[in-house]
C-alpha cells in the first residue's frame, strides 16, 4: 500500500493533467454537434497577413510522387513519369521525371515502407536542376519491391 501511495504522490501532477485533458476532449466530443464549426464560426481577421507572409514561411513542397511496390505511380503533383524503375535487383529504384524544371535551390526527400518487420530506407537526389526541360530525381531503395514517397522541397523565393 505504501508503494501505491508513494507512486500517487510522485505522479499527482501528471494524473491531474491527464484528467483535465481527457475531461476537456470528452466534453467537446459530447457537447459540440458534428459539422458545427465551419466558415461562419471563423472570426474575421483571425488569420492575419503576417501569418501568410512568404518571409515567415521557410519553404514549400514543390512536387511529390507516390510509387507503389510494383513500381507504378499512384499519385503525383504535378504529373510525374517514371523514366526508368527497377523493382528487383541489387539497386532497386530509378529515375522519376517532371516536365517542369526544378530550381537548383531545391532538394529531394524520400521515404519508404516497412514490410514484415524488415526496415528499409530510400534516398533521393535531384538528377538535374535549373532551366532544363526534363527535370528528374534519382531514387535509390535499400530493399526491392517497396512503396516510396518522394517530395521536392524548395525554399521560398
Amino acid at each position: 500500500m505504501t508503494k501505491l501511495l508513494a507512486h500517487a504522490r510522485q505522479h499527482s501532477v501528471g494524473y491531474v493533467a491527464l484528467f483535465v485533458s481527457l475531461a476537456g476532449t470528452s466534453y467537446a466530443a459530447v457537447k459540440i454537434p458534428t459539422g458545427s464549426v465551419g466558415n461562419p464560426q471563423l472570426k474575421n481577421h483571425a488569420i492575419t497577413p503576417i501569418k501568410l507572409d512568404p518571409n515567415t514561411i521557410a519553404g514549400y513542397m514543390r512536387d511529390w510522387v507516390q510509387i507503389n511496390a510494383q513500381g507504378q505511380i499512384v499519385a503525383s503533383r504535378p504529373a510525374a513519369r517514371l523514366i526508368t524503375w527497377e523493382t528487383t535487383g541489387a539497386g532497386p529504384g530509378g529515375l522519376i521525371g517532371w516536365s517542369q524544371p526544378i530550381p537548383a535551390a531545391c532538394f529531394a526527400l524520400a521515404t519508404t515502407t516497412t514490410q514484415g518487420g524488415v526496415l528499409s530506407y530510400a534516398s533521393a537526389q535531384l538528377a538535374s536542376a535549373g532551366a532544363k526541360n526534363d527535370a528528374g530525381t534519382y531514387v535509390l531503395l535499400s530493399a526491392p519491391a517497396r512503396a516510396v514517397n518522394v517530395a521536392i522541397m524548395c525554399p521560398q523565393p
